[in-house]
């Protein structure tokens, strides 16, 4: 495998799959999963391809609707608990460890490409998704998951401190949560997400999912409510994100293959 500038060839979801998650960050992650899933609509007898694929396990899911899936990942680390998850499901899912900006298959051999919350890590942006459109057919659809870093949570977050900072002269804190953490190469937004797809794509959708996720307390705020005040204010919150994704935590779309 050729040597990448800026790829991580071992990259390892350990710090991001937590034991103990607040209330929100389930609500978010499991929203991301269903939304890419329900987007995908996958088939019986489509080929779908899923970049990125981490453990496989949005891989493993449309498999079992009947599609052929190939799941791409760069971190051997990664196939490797890909591997050790699909255990005896492994013919359902063919795994390939390639990057996202090579990837080693023909032109339009997949009938649907996805991409779920990945595509701010990779080396080459618009390689990768130049990659994407090259082996989805015409008309096939490719849909992408992504953190939005102008969501309502970033821009208050932002606010606030420049208040503070004001106030009493605290600077910003070393890592700031409105701004991509250090392994990211990429800030999306819906600007940048549209702009990136209708190179490629006739974009069809694009929904926003949660609204104040990793907002400070609020997390541990939904951890001391009761289960279902939670749940509720969590499903409500999601709703808003819905009337206004470019505020959203996470933004997820889908576009027809031009």
């Amino acid at each position: 495998m050729p040597e990448h500038p800026t790829a991580d060839t071992a990259w390892n979801d350990d710090e991001i799959v937590m034991s103990q998650m607040t209330p929100d960050t389930v609500f978010i992650f499991d929203r991301m999963t269903e939304e890419t899933i329900a987007q995908t609509d996958a088939r019986p007898g489509e080929r779908i391809l899923d970049v990125a694929c981490g453990r496989a396990i949005d891989a493993r899911t449309l498999a079992r609707e009947g599609a052929a899936l190939v799941g791409v990942e760069a971190s051997e680390i990664m196939i490797g608990k890909a591997l050790e998850l699909l255990g005896p499901e492994q013919d359902r899912v063919r795994l390939v460890r390639a990057f996202a900006e090579n990837l080693p298959f023909a032109d339009q051999c997949f009938d649907k490409t996805i991409c779920k919350g990945a595509m701010d890590h990779f080396a080459d942006l618009e390689q990768s998704m130049a990659e994407m459109a090259r082996v989805t057919r015409p008309g096939g659809r490719i849909i992408i998951a992504i953190a939005n870093f102008e969501s309502l949570t970033c821009r208050l977050g932002k606010a606030v401190w420049g208040v503070s900072q004001k106030l009493t002269g605290r600077p910003n804190p070393e890592r700031p949560f409105w701004e991509p953490p250090e392994d990211h190469n990429y800030k999306f937004d819906l600007a940048v997400l549209k702009n990136l797809m209708s190179k490629y794509c006739e974009v069809e959708k694009i929904a926003g999912l949660s609204l104040l996720w990793g907002f400070p307390k609020w997390g541990m705020t939904t951890r001391k409510m009761p289960p279902r005040l939670a749940g509720a204010a969590l499903r409500l919150l999601d709703r808003g994100a819905r009337l206004a994704p470019s505020l959203s935590d996470v933004l997820v779309a889908a576009g027809r293959r031009k």
